[in-house]
């Protein structure tokens, strides 16, 4: 519950003191307390502690409590007031009631009456803040509604966004805001899992830095971890501005928020908001090119003479297919150098579309597990390979990282290219079928040696001579490796496991298992849920 503050304005200390030292405030839903000898004092005491509540004397020296009332409530209007008069300040009271002061309380001072009528204004603090906070969420609703609808062409949603920036415009007391305006769009990771109401409290900040340099920003949400800022004011803005107020948005991102922001060219006017952010969108795209915290702006579009930026998409696909080359040659110096090459032509780039090098890499990623899977090095040819290289990629957000993934997948090839031994190729061949079948339980030797072609005898002697392992000891260790990671998804009944692998009686499966990993399969199961 929100912290409220009262308070206490009168020019007799004892009064003071006194109401502050007699009362149980906390038990009234009163958390702070603040005392003022005087109007004036007072004055300054509500613009320092923002007080929810004020319990003032009428008359005071310097200023009173009226004049001290008329002045909070200029810039406080939802501050409650109770005074504390003596009979001849009737007329004084009226105007109190007037300007809607809750109420007032005789004196001498009564504490149970004075206990009674703060009782009373909490209350009326507590509606008030219920009513404020209901305005202020349809004011966030409408306002992203609009920030929305001005990312699309002005024609198919002209009378919506006549609507909505009106009642804007109204809000404020302009019908001008929107005199110069542009977009900003902030970029997140998404693994760094932003609080459910991270846009909402960047917004608010950002609004509370921009407006004493009369600017006003809406915001929403345009998919999952994409941020539109719709940023306008009734002046033009200068470069240093824009600078600004780019700059402070990127001072309200959490320092282990990895994002990029790109702020569109400032146009005039509501109905060419929609060329402010497609040119922000571009300058996203190029964001994906550079480090995150990249802050691109209209500013920062070079220009055609600047080749440099202006990367060939015929020369990276000719690298990677040199690249490529080196792989398939076992060129491992060759592979390095190419790799730098490639980064130097991609890295900043204003001309390549972050999809197509996602495609090009993706492709290179597949080739090496194919030279893998050629080689008979381990982890090489599994069916979900394709997959898990596209997860891998989707998952980069930055083309820097995309880089990462694609050396070292290029390192890790080379390594296990130097280090590894390879297999007979019967026994590569035994392995491979095992992989493929171990889930039919009639799997058996002599079809398993078939497919090597070989006998079923030499078949198991060739295996043991190489491995250390008979057949079917490698088949029944394949299957309950399998096995457990299976059980590692609590979706997977055990029953339905133990036909996954190749078992048909589950009782079966389950002795097998516990003799192999020393626990039940149950068991098993409940100790990596506990991980």
């Amino acid at each position: 519950m929100a912290v409220i503050k009262l308070l206490i304005v009168d020019d007799e200390t004892l009064t003071r003191n006194g109401l502050k030292n007699s009362i149980d405030w906390i038990s009234l839903g009163i958390d702070e307390v603040y005392l003022a000898g005087d109007g004036l004092d007072g004055l300054r005491s509500a613009s320092a502690h923002h007080p929810d509540i004020i319990l003032s004397d009428v008359r005071m020296p310097r200023m009173t409590g009226i004049e001290m009332m008329t002045r909070v409530k200029e810039t406080s209007p939802d501050t409650v007031f109770i005074f504390m008069s003596g009979y001849s300040d009737k007329e004084y009271l009226k105007a109190a009631i007037r300007l809607q002061a809750v109420s007032y309380v005789e004196k001498p001072l009564d504490i149970d009456e004075v206990s009674g009528t703060v009782r009373e204004a909490v209350e009326r603090c507590l509606a008030i803040r219920r009513n404020r906070n209901a305005e202020n969420l349809s004011d966030n609703v409408q306002a992203g509604h609009l920030a929305i609808r001005l990312t699309l062409p002005y024609h198919s949603t002209k009378e919506s966004v006549q609507d909505l920036s009106q009642a804007y415009c109204r809000k404020y007391g302009s019908a001008d805001l929107f005199h110069a305006a542009f977009t900003i769009l902030l970029k997140c990771d998404g693994r760094s899992e932003p609080a459910p109401d991270f846009i909402e409290g960047i917004t608010a900040d950002f609004h509370d830095r921009i407006r004493p340099i009369h600017m006003h920003v809406i915001s929403a949400e345009k998919k999952t971890d994409l941020f539109v800022f719709q940023v306008f004011r009734k002046e033009s803005f200068s470069s240093p501005t824009i600078q600004a107020v780019l700059e402070n948005l990127k001072g309200l991102i959490p320092s282990d928020h990895d994002f990029f922001i790109a702020a569109g060219p400032v146009v005039s006017g509501i109905q060419k908001l929609y060329d402010s952010y497609s040119g922000a969108v571009v300058l996203l795209q190029q964001c994906f090119f550079r480090d995150p915290g990249t802050v691109l702006d209209a500013g920062d579009q070079p220009s055609m003479q600047d080749s440099a930026l202006f990367a060939d998409s015929g020369s990276v696909s000719a690298l990677a297919g040199s690249l490529q080359d080196a792989i398939r040659s076992s060129d491992h110096t060759a592979a390095g150098q190419i790799c730098e090459k490639l980064y130097d032509e991609i890295y900043g780039s204003t001309s390549l579309l972050e999809r197509s090098i996602q495609t090009l890499y993706y492709q290179i990623i597949l080739f090496i597990d194919q030279q893998r899977k050629r080689r008979q090095l381990p982890g090489a040819g599994t069916s979900d390979a394709a997959e898990e290289a596209l997860d891998r990629i989707a998952g980069c957000f930055s083309f820097p990282e995309l880089h990462r993934l694609l050396t070292d997948t290029v390192s890790r090839y080379f390594s296990d290219l130097e280090n590894y031994v390879p297999e007979n190729s019967s026994v590569y061949l035994i392995k491979n079928y095992i992989s493929k079948h171990y889930a039919d339980p009639a799997l058996s030797t002599k079809e398993i040696s078939e497919y090597a072609r070989l006998s079923a005898s030499y078949a198991c002697t060739v295996f043991k001579n190489e491995t250390g392992q008979t057949l079917n000891q490698f088949l029944t260790e394949f299957r309950l490796e399998r096995a457990k990671e299976l059980l590692s998804d609590p979706r997977n009944n055990i029953s339905d496991v133990a036909s996954l692998v190749g078992y048909n009686d589950s009782n079966y499966f389950g002795k097998a298992f516990k003799k192999y990993a020393g626990v039940s399969p149950s068991d098993y199961r409940e100790s990596r849920d506990g991980q």
